[in-house]
């Protein structure tokens, strides 16, 4: 969600046809938008490295106009506005269906997304036509009409306590729609460091975002009043994921804007702020994740931080992974972890459930650490030859280098 405020200059004969009527002092628009959307986001693994992403928008934008003279004196109209109205509009936006891939060597982890937007969302007629002939119009539109290529990438590090991005997508509207509408093409990227700041459950993010629209056309001409003829946004942007139950998480994320250029109109949009709830769902249950249960020497000693006397395995190396169910990296580790056991048969993998670091397990444990995930190592002979908190491909560099 987000307020926007607009304003520019009016003069007949472009008032409308009030102007043919009498002479019409020249005016301000002062229009302020409140712009909505709530986004429906599902992504599902198709392998390791693969993933299907669909996104399905759905947008509110109200809008309120007041007149002003060119002093900025209230001026009350006494006929309609061809171009402003006070209203509210409600409707799907353009979807899009995308190819997520991901490859990751140690902690450096390269991605990418590769789809189209279908054209869901609603465009309105050609606003500067219906303009020419002294008509109401409307230049909010919902969707750019066409079927658009979307192209990303994303390069990411993993350090000991924190995490650093590098992103970056573009919407290619490259042919125009049955109104005669070809929207502008459009880019994001920026980055972001996150990192759990010690604590136990959230986890917290800080970064930078630049969005930039280039011009829309009508029938092939780039608008010379009013439309957007290109604009550049440049964002600061915090936020905080919190999880909670099992595998669920909410985030509140806000995007300041520190730099803003648009051409022509006067536009502001000081603050975003954006609302998520997420919920992971194991599809995986009952195909590859129990095969791998059943090759392996796998076994969750602690389900749910309960205080438990934690023995290895003899004659066998064994390997306590302290997990929660809010640790993202946890689950990276876990993944790496059954492969791991399910093909060596001198490793046996005991899973600890920490819930949180106020658990019993944990306090009778993990006394000193606040980091997840943790793993300790221990011999056939049934001595701890290692134990440390850090990313999974560090330790799984000390498990299998044992």
């Amino acid at each position: 969600m987000t307020r926007v405020e607009a304003q520019h200059d009016e003069a007949c004969p472009d008032i409308g046809p009030i102007c043919e009527v009498r002479a019409e002092p020249a005016q301000q628009h002062h229009t302020t938008l409140w712009l909505t959307e709530a986004r429906l986001l599902g992504e599902y693994g198709l392998g390791p490295n693969f993933a299907l992403q669909a996104v399905i928008p759905f947008r509110i934008v109200g809008t309120t106009t007041r007149y002003t003279d060119l002093a900025g004196n209230p001026v009350q109209l006494d006929y309609e506005n061809i171009h402003h109205h006070n209203e509210t509009l409600a409707g799907l936006g353009d979807a899009q269906l995308l190819l997520h891939g991901a490859l990751k060597r140690d902690s450096v982890r390269l991605g990418g997304r590769l789809g189209l937007s279908f054209p869901t969302g609603k465009v309105q007629p050609n606003p500067f036509k219906l303009e020419a002939l002294g008509l109401p119009h409307e230049h909010l539109q919902f969707g750019t009409g066409t079927f658009d290529p979307v192209v990303g990438l994303d390069l990411s590090q993993q350090f000991s306590r924190f995490s650093l991005a590098l992103f970056g997508q573009t919407q290619l509207p490259l042919y125009e729609g049955a109104q005669g509408y070809q929207a502008g093409v459009r880019v994001a990227g920026g980055f972001v460091a996150v990192s759990s700041l010690g604590l136990s459950g959230p986890s917290f993010r800080l970064g930078l975002t630049t969005l930039h629209e280039f011009a829309e056309r009508w029938d092939g001409v780039i608008p010379l009043e009013d439309g957007n003829r290109g604009r550049t946004d440049v964002f600061v942007t915090t936020g905080m994921t919190i999880p909670f139950a099992s595998d669920w998480s909410v985030s509140l994320d806000l995007r300041a804007r520190a730099f803003g250029e648009v051409v022509g109109a006067q536009l502001s949009i000081p603050l975003v702020v954006e609302l998520s709830l997420g919920r992971l769902f194991h599809f995986e249950a009952g195909s590859d994740e129990e095969e791998t249960l059943v090759r392996g020497d796998i076994e969750d000693v602690v389900h749910a931080g309960e205080a438990t006397a934690l023995t290895s395995v003899p004659g066998k190396w064994t390997v306590f992974d302290f997990w929660a169910p809010w640790c993202e990296a946890c689950k990276t580790l876990d993944s790496e972890l059954r492969a791991l056991a399910s093909d060596d048969a001198t490793l046996a993998l005991r899973r600890v459930n920490i819930v949180d670091f106020d658990s019993p397990i944990a306090l009778q444990e993990l006394q000193g650490v606040s980091v997840l995930p943790h793993v300790r190592i221990v011999n056939p002979e049934g001595k701890t030859t290692w134990e440390g908190s850090g990313p999974p491909d560090e330790l799984l560099r000390q498990i299998t280098g044992r």
